[in-house]
């Protein structure tokens, strides 16, 4: 169990909002991410830490391809979307507007950026997968503020309180 101190020096951390998005013989997966880094320049890599056993994850594995979309000060309610249902019970892409990245991942329109990378590893670190992707493509494509994850406002007033958005959505 997760201690509430940690919880609490946790929730000081401020980070990005993103939908990592894959597909896998053209059936979409997504989920909400935050934890998210810069690897390294030579060459270009990205990491993204996933939950692993979830759909998105699966998807990623069986694809050898991801898509990081960068989300606005806009997309709360699709960030919730992404983080609250699992893809394998629910089609999270219904009536949400994407095209193909490069790779062929769900590239959202909503976005404001997007990473677009090809699977280069996978290495387990505690509860979750750090899945190390070579960047192929990214840009950004609207001047709208990134959204920053605030554990206080993204949970819905009530709501059930899971520490792995993934978790939370059986993703």
């Amino acid at each position: 169990m997760v201690d509430d101190k940690l919880i609490e020096a946790f929730d000081t951390i401020r980070s990005g909002v993103y939908i990592v998005t894959s597909a896998y013989r053209r059936k979409p997966a997504g989920c909400t991410v935050v934890w998210l880094s810069r690897v390294s320049f030579d060459p270009p890599l990205l990491a993204v830490h996933l939950a692993p056993g979830g759909h998105t994850f699966e998807t990623i594995t069986k694809g050898k391809r991801f898509c990081v979309n960068i989300l606005g000060d806009s997309g709360l309610l699709l960030a919730r979307a992404f983080g609250f249902a699992s893809g394998s019970t629910q089609n999270k892409f219904e009536d949400i507007p994407y095209t193909s990245s490069a790779s062929g991942s769900p590239l959202l329109e909503s976005a404001i950026g997007y990473i677009d990378c090809k699977l280069q590893s996978m290495t387990p670190v505690g509860d979750h997968v750090m899945v190390i992707g070579e960047i192929i493509d990214a840009a950004r494509t609207s001047e709208e503020q990134p959204m920053i994850y605030d554990p206080h406002t993204f949970y819905v007033k009530g709501g059930l309180r899971v520490e792995s958005l993934g978790q939370q959505a059986g993703e």
